[in-house]
């Protein structure tokens, strides 16, 4: 019968722990963000991809191999973002990305002025 409460001890030190490493996570992915965000602005200005409407960003065809892992490494640290969002507010991922899409090509057209 000790069984029980120690297995319940045990799932809560896991649930906790893998709060904590999702929260380190979304930290993380916004510090990428943050350190690439002169080469993603440099990557739209220049046409080499742009804004799609599902919050991410669609990468021209002919596009570099540096240039790709960039827009990929962006998609990826956005997916994180969105789905922390989508998590914390009762919505999906899609949901989200669709909201940040207009945000973000609101912005990409501010930056090509």
């Amino acid at each position: 019968m000790m069984m029980r409460p120690v297995m319940g001890a045990v799932m809560a030190v896991l649930v906790g722990v893998a709060c904590v490493a999702q929260a380190d996570d979304i930290e993380a992915a916004k510090a990428r963000r943050k350190e690439r965000n002169a080469q993603i602005t440099q990557i739209l200005k220049a046409g080499d991809a742009s804004e799609g409407a599902d919050g991410y960003l669609v990468a021209k065809a002919g596009l570099d191999a540096t240039k790709t892992g960039v827009v990929n490494a962006e998609n990826a640290d956005r997916k994180i973002g969105y789905t922390a969002i989508a998590k914390a507010n009762g919505k999906t991922v899609e949901a989200v990305g669709k909201q940040a899409a207009a945000i973000n090509q609101a912005r990409a057209r501010a930056a090509q002025k």
